[in-house]
């Protein structure tokens, strides 16, 4: 059986920064080292920097005493604010390209614009990027979801760093029937752009289609969905484990991708016991 991977499964440039920050502090710092939330959304790697002593933390009144990472997504305003109240010592891991975001959110937000943001509502990601905006933040994950937006303001259209690029461009469309002169940026990180393409095309080529990471990583269940259309066997597996309850009959070619969250020591274990199938 013969095993496509795709060239850029395995972390995206913002986990890996925040993956070796994590590591950089946990040497150097001799205390307790925390993450408020997890770093990011895989839980089996989040489980191994706990064994490192990189441990998650829910709230920031548990942070106290220790170096805290603030995550890839981000954290909402107010969480920042009390933790500067209560002297917290913070280690920025928040992804750049997350950061560009909500640069522009706080920007056009000043000057007097409406700001759509194509994503999905309560992700951590979305939920922080709105908590900075001066004025308020439409969340959009369908063209339709633009009941509220006033056809006689400015208006500029963002995106979730991880959003599939054919629903921005869609959204942008429907902004611009309401808004001729809508401005849009389209912030989708370039990985997550090039991993949704690459996918398409591995799907299109494979028996069978398997994306590697976590169950609550929305980047990855969106990869599996786009994967899916073009190749309906298509499955969203965690670990090598669930393999044994895949059906791969009749499957000559396993095309093999992850989310942007899953490290490369977990999709290795999914290709080893792949080559044990015949």
């Amino acid at each position: 059986m013969e095993v496509l991977v795709s060239s850029h499964a395995g972390l995206c440039f913002g986990v890996r920064r925040a993956t070796r920050l994590a590591m950089e502090v946990r040497k150097n710092h001799p205390g307790p080292v925390y993450t408020l939330g997890p770093l990011m959304h895989n839980p089996q790697e989040v489980e191994r920097l706990a064994g490192l002593g990189i441990v998650q933390r829910q709230s920031i009144d548990q942070c106290v005493g220790g170096k805290t990472l603030l995550r890839t997504h981000g954290i909402p305003r107010r969480q920042l604010q009390l933790a500067t109240r209560l002297g917290i010592d913070l280690v920025d891991a928040v992804c750049p390209r997350v950061a560009v975001v909500r640069r522009y959110i706080v920007d056009f937000g000043r000057r007097g614009y409406q700001v759509v943001l194509v994503g999905d509502r309560g992700h951590p990601e979305v939920e922080a990027l709105q908590s900075y905006a001066p004025g308020e933040v439409f969340v959009a994950s369908l063209p339709g979801d633009l009941e509220r937006v006033a056809g006689d303001r400015p208006l500029v259209v963002l995106a979730q760093t991880t959003q599939a690029r054919e629903v921005f461009d869609a959204v942008v469309s429907a902004c611009r029937r309401r808004v001729p002169q809508a401005e849009s940026i389209c912030t989708i990180c370039q990985d997550a752009g090039l991993r949704q393409v690459e996918g398409r095309q591995l799907a299109a080529r494979a028996d069978l289609m398997l994306v590697v990471g976590g169950r609550i990583s929305a980047n990855t269940a969106r990869l599996a969905e786009i994967c899916r259309r073009v190749q309906p066997r298509t499955h969203h597996i965690e670990t090598a484990a669930e393999l044994e309850t895949i059906d791969f009959t009749g499957v000559k070619t396993v095309g093999l991708t992850s989310g942007a969250s899953t490290p490369t020591w977990i999709i290795e274990q999914v290709r080893q016991r792949l080559s044990l199938f015949r």
